[in-house]
């Protein structure tokens, strides 16, 4: 199925009454209602994947019903499977119910069907990263950094996978390079500063954290020999 075939199919077949803009219009005053209006679009469209979507999304912000979430992605993703959002959605839920593998998969499908969808890798990144996984983590969070330089929380976590590759030199390339251009970011010079505690640059990272206002860190006073 070509990806925008499936387009026009959520687009022409998904609510042709209205219904789902109308109960859509409720969901920052009235969520609760927003939700049963949209359930019910989705028992009279059964076969119309947009109206799941949205009743999969609203249940993943209310934090409630994920099984209801996950049938409905399910019926979703069978219908147009090539919907990155459908994929997306279905990943968080995976992620949600603990099932990294899982959610891993339509993560990648996420992205594979729409490769700026800067949000998924991002996911997708954090779950590479907490299995340790820092190849995968990295090619990622760097795809994101690119696209989306003014997001300062990629570019950390670029540097830190980058670190835990070994790669020293080029993950401290990266925080130097965010400091220059964010350098009155508290968040980045404290990132750096501990870098430079880190790595025995104890004069630096006590430049940054005046600049931002924090006492420096005590340095560590040498361990005594032991008397035996």
């Amino acid at each position: 199925m070509r990806f925008a075939w499936a387009l026009t199919l959520v687009a022409g077949t998904a609510d042709p009454s209205g219904g789902l803009r109308e109960a859509l219009a409720l969901e920052a005053t009235e969520p609760d209602l927003a939700l049963a209006q949209v359930d019910s679009v989705v028992r009279a469209h059964p076969s119309a994947p947009l109206p799941r979507i949205e009743a999969a999304r609203l249940r993943l912000k209310a934090g409630r019903e994920l099984d209801r979430a996950e049938g409905d992605l399910e019926v979703a993703r069978a219908l147009v499977p090539e919907n990155p959002r459908a994929q997306f959605l279905f990943g968080l839920v995976m992620a949600e119910e603990g099932k990294r593998r899982q959610a891993c998969q339509a993560l990648e499908l996420a992205v594979l069907y729409r490769q700026d969808y800067d949000e998924a890798r991002f996911r997708l990144a954090g779950l590479y990263f907490d299995a340790s996984d820092w190849a995968r983590a990295e090619s990622h969070y760097r795809a994101v950094s690119a696209s989306r330089p003014e997001r300062t929380a990629a570019r950390l976590q670029l540097a830190l996978v980058i670190d835990k590759q070994g790669r020293a030199a080029d993950a401290e390339a990266v925080l130097v390079r965010l400091h220059a251009e964010e350098p009155d970011s508290p968040l980045v010079s404290r990132r750096l500063a501990d870098w430079y505690e880190k790595t025995g640059r104890a004069r630096e990272a006590e430049k940054l954290r005046r600049s931002i206002g924090e006492t420096p860190k005590p340095a560590m006073r040498p361990l005594r020999r032991s008397a035996r």
